[in-house]
């Protein structure tokens, strides 16, 4: 195993550090701009989803119509506080919250869809189309954007050896897959939403005209219980997804990891910025395929392959990027290959024949050895090359291909694009 070092202590940006480890300074840059983008989107959707669902709910029960453009201001008001807490492990409840109330949300709304059969006219399906199948492509991939974070959220565990185990269940019970065809957009995770896409796709078809499936639920309990279920999903993930971006900034800034009042001034910054997007582009659809084509693909598609590979690539500890994380009187590394690495003086290095057991030589002004860390290869068959070139091709044509559509579809005016908030409060539709 390379760099063990990172095993004894806290490292706040792991994707990044890989991404330095592989490409250096402009692999650790292009990362972290990916993933702040990416969660930045998101966190921009779930803000816009929020203030959909309570504007459809308080008109539905009240009669009283506020439009959604309102409800965006008075919901970052409300969440700004709450963005204050420090990391995901001060509030755990919030994640758990957020799986049971989508999976009993999800049952719901499937069952209001199957409510409404009698009285809707039979579904039909168009065709695809160049644009309707990539932005598709970007919308799907953007369910996906909370897998950049995975590094992290592996790294703040109790029990960061037990996070394979909770990918796995994670991905069976509760991933959240979007699917847009033209013009029907259908939220679905599998094993709970699931049936939400198929039930979609079946019963309303092209006679869905809304970007949110719960705008085309029949008014009745089912469709309110349904809306208060993923609304208190979308605020308690709204908090998980907005705090690495917090940490991130905070990083930068060098602000020290408790409450003060710098946490709260660079947080409620971050939130105020969110509101301005928002209230600028009150249509989510075209934030999830422009972010799912770009930094999501990047993130997901092309950046774990491509630094793979060029891991393997890195013979010796020489041809890694930077300075090599040795720390003063714990450890150097030494190269178990035909090449050998120089340590620093005036450490005098003794190659070990066997990569597993790292040897020791005491410096001449220290007493205790230091223990040499071998340099471990990694030895990647072809067709494992073949396969990982064959996904960062995918992702690079289908990233640009979801782009290219959703600017299109931007400037032609199919997009469904409305006026900022600001410029008419009483047209803009969130």
């Amino acid at each position: 195993m390379r760099y063990p070092e990172y095993e004894d202590q806290y490292i706040p940006d792991p994707y990044p550090t890989i991404g330095f480890r592989a490409a250096g300074r402009v692999g650790r840059f292009a990362t972290r701009f990916c993933i702040i983008a990416t969660l930045y989107g998101g966190a921009t959707v779930y803000l816009l989803l929020i203030a959909g669902n309570i504007s459809n709910l308080i008109e539905s029960l009240g009669h009283v119509e506020i439009h959604a453009c309102y409800w965006i201001l008075i919901i970052t008001a409300v969440l700004i506080p709450f963005t204050w807490l420090g990391t995901p492990k001060d509030f755990w409840q919030a994640a758990i919250m957020a799986a049971v109330t989508t999976g009993i949300g999800g049952l719901l709304a499937t069952i209001a869809l199957i409510v409404m059969i009698p009285t809707t006219p039979p579904a039909t399906h168009s065709n695809p189309t160049f644009n309707s199948f990539f932005n598709a492509f970007g919308t799907i991939l953007f369910a996906f954007g909370g897998a950049s974070v995975f590094p992290t959220i592996q790294v703040d565990m109790k029990q960061p050896d037990m996070f394979p185990k909770s990918v796995v269940i994670g991905i069976i019970s509760f991933i959240d897959i979007n699917m847009k065809t033209y013009p029907p957009h259908h939220t679905a995770v599998l094993a709970t939403y699931l049936p939400i896409c198929v039930a979609g796709l079946v019963v309303l078809g092209d006679n869905m005209t809304h970007d949110n499936i719960l705008d085309e639920l029949a008014k009745t309990w089912l469709l309110y219980s349904v809306i208060i279920l993923i609304t208190s999903h979308l605020l308690m993930a709204f908090l998980i997804v907005v705090n690495p971006i917090n940490q991130d900034l905070e990083g930068f800034f060098n602000i020290a990891d408790k409450f003060s009042i710098k946490r709260c001034i660079v947080r409620t910054s971050v939130m105020l910025s969110m509101l301005f997007v928002a209230l600028s582009v009150p249509h989510f659809g075209v934030i999830l395929s422009l972010v799912g084509g770009t930094t999501v693909t990047a993130t997901n598609f092309i950046f774990p392959p491509l630094f793979y590979l060029m891991l393997s690539r890195q013979l010796t500890a020489s041809d890694a990027p930077g300075e090599l994380p040795n720390f003063p009187g714990k450890t150097f590394y030494t190269a178990v290959t035909s090449q050998t690495m120089s340590p620093p003086d005036p450490v005098t290095p003794e190659v070990s024949e066997n990569e597993e057991t790292p040897k020791f030589t005491t410096p001449p002004h220290q007493d205790t050895p230091i223990p040499q860390i071998p340099w471990v290869n990694i030895n990647v068959p072809t067709y494992m090359k073949l396969l990982l070139i064959e996904i960062i091709l995918i992702g690079l044509v289908g990233g640009v291909a979801s782009t290219y559509s959703v600017i299109t579809s931007l400037v032609s005016g199919t997009s469904g694009f409305t006026v900022p908030c600001y410029v008419n409060w009483a047209t803009a539709d969130a």
